[in-house]
């Protein structure tokens, strides 16, 4: 008896053991990011795979070459499910609470054709941009048709236009911002009556000197088979609060693939990082480099770009430094085959897949959100908070450039610039070091120039008093030998 209890305890003890013991899935990729001198050093993984949104599971059937999404600020997702001709409500926990199955006009069902962008206002109007039928359909919440707005019409547009409108967003104004395939002068423009008002954000014409030159030696006959220097075509953008208009560019070699174009369509994105927000980049390597084709402008002032040829979401603050990087191509999960579109809600990011027909969910790791946090405290002015965060993730990555140049900030904004310069050095943020620097010198002055102006005019009042005692003292000695 007393064997068989000590077997069975035994096998108690083993089973406890397996259970607590069970392998722990790998990531399916590696964290990393690049340093000051353009190496990619090794970092904890910011970003994991949380769940897969298939619509199988979700009850509505599976997606069918899913093109674009946009989370709602009421915190729906709705998927432009082109395959099916249909648009896909979930709500924050996935339940699938609506669908769009086209919209009927005067009477007639009508039907998306290859419909490529979608984006919904405050007031829960849906756009979509129906590609293939050449035109931007707006629909209410309830799925109606609210209007149609076609080709755009004006003097400036070239006769044979052909209007293939792929993503668009709409501002606070109601203005709507259109990108079309194979139009090379920006984006589109319209009012809120849905008019065209003119481009905006024209990128400048990229070519090589070598093939310039050779162009202006060429024939006319020659020159006509040349290929010719146009401008880069935009393939996405969102908005932000301010009415900034976000834009990639997905061409190799592109020095500046993502911009921030205010109003007029002039360019203010911020560009203080190590490097110009490009995703990977490889020097003298060109075509292995990312190729970026959506844009999702988050909180306090960071974004996020998704890069098609490796399947990865970088995501830069602000300044335009690089946070973190997580996902690449693969057949696991976490990983992509045709990654088209990325959205965030909260802490979330969802990457649509349309190669694999799903979505996927993404959920910060202590590290991840560690970066999260230290950047909202920072922009929020909780500096003594954003400093306490910066240090606990160095107790994670020593080697976080990121984390010494947000301790350096922090402690300018509290006014400790000496210690700012210190740390701004340890992470190699030339931009503010010379900020802070130049703080440093105005304190020194500042703290020293009263003593130092009171000492100077002490001395000289000493040094007068000393000479004038001198004069008079000469003046009685030459007085008594009189």
């Amino acid at each position: 008896m007393k064997l068989i209890k000590t077997l069975g305890q035994a096998t108690v003890l083993l089973a406890a053991c397996a259970m607590f013991a069970s392998p722990i899935q790998a990531a399916p990729y590696e964290g990393y990011t690049y340093s000051y001198w353009g190496d990619s050093a090794s970092t904890p993984n910011a970003y994991l795979p949380e769940m897969i949104i298939d619509g199988a599971a979700q009850g509505v059937g599976k997606l069918q070459g899913p093109t674009d999404m946009f989370v709602a600020a009421d915190g729906l997702v709705y998927v432009l499910d082109a395959g099916n001709g249909r648009i896909v409500v979930f709500d924050e926990q996935w339940k699938a609470v609506k669908q769009f199955k086209g919209f009927s006009k005067e009477g007639v069902q009508e039907q998306f054709s290859n419909p490529q962008g979608i984006f919904v206002t405050l007031h829960g109007n849906i756009y979509v941009a129906d590609t293939d039928n050449g035109r931007v359909v707006e629909l209410a919440a309830d799925g109606s048709l609210v209007r149609e707005i076609g080709a755009p019409q004006s003097e400036v547009i070239p006769s044979g236009f052909e209007y293939f409108p792929r993503k668009l967003v709409v501002d606070q104004a109601g203005r709507i911002y259109v990108v079309g395939r194979g139009v090379f002068d920006g984006i589109m423009e319209m009012d809120s009556d849905g008019q065209f008002t003119g481009f905006m954000g024209t990128n400048k014409v990229s070519f090589d000197f070598m093939d310039y030159l050779w162009k202006q030696l060429s024939t006319k006959e020659q020159r006509s088979k040349l290929a010719q220097f146009v401008p880069l075509e935009f393939n996405n953008l969102d908005v932000d609060r301010e009415g900034f208009i976000f834009t990639t560019t997905a061409e190799i070699g592109t020095e500046e693939p993502v911009k921030r174009l205010n109003p007029t369509g002039v360019d203010v994105l911020r560009r203080e990082g190590y490097f110009s927000p490009k995703g990977d980049f490889y020097s003298g390597r060109p075509e292995e480099s990312s190729l970026l084709i959506d844009v999702k402008v988050g909180q306090n002032g960071m974004y996020s770009v998704l890069d098609s040829r490796k399947g990865r979401v970088f995501t830069y603050n602000e300044d335009g430094s690089l946070m973190y990087i997580f996902g690449r191509i693969g057949d696991q999960e976490g990983t992509f085959k045709t990654p088209v579109a990325v959205e965030s809600r909260g802490d979330r990011f969802f990457v649509l897949d349309q190669g694999m027909n799903r979505i996927s969910v993404f959920k910060p790791t202590r590290y991840g959100r560690l970066i999260n946090e230290a950047n909202e405290l920072l922009v929020t002015g909780k500096y003594n908070e954003a400093e306490t965060k910066w240090r606990e993730l160095l107790t994670l990555n020593a080697n976080n450039e990121n984390a010494y140049v947000g301790i350096g900030k922090a402690m300018m904004r509290q006014g400790e610039n000496k210690l700012a310069m210190e740390n701004l050095e340890l992470g190699y943020d030339r931009t503010y070091y010379s900020k802070a620097l130049g703080k440093f010198r105005k304190d020194t002055i500042r703290e020293y120039l009263g003593s130092g102006l009171t000492g100077l005019v002490i001395l000289c009042a000493a040094l007068w008093s000393w000479k004038w005692i001198k004069r008079r003292s000469n003046g009685k000695v030459k007085a008594n030998v009189t």
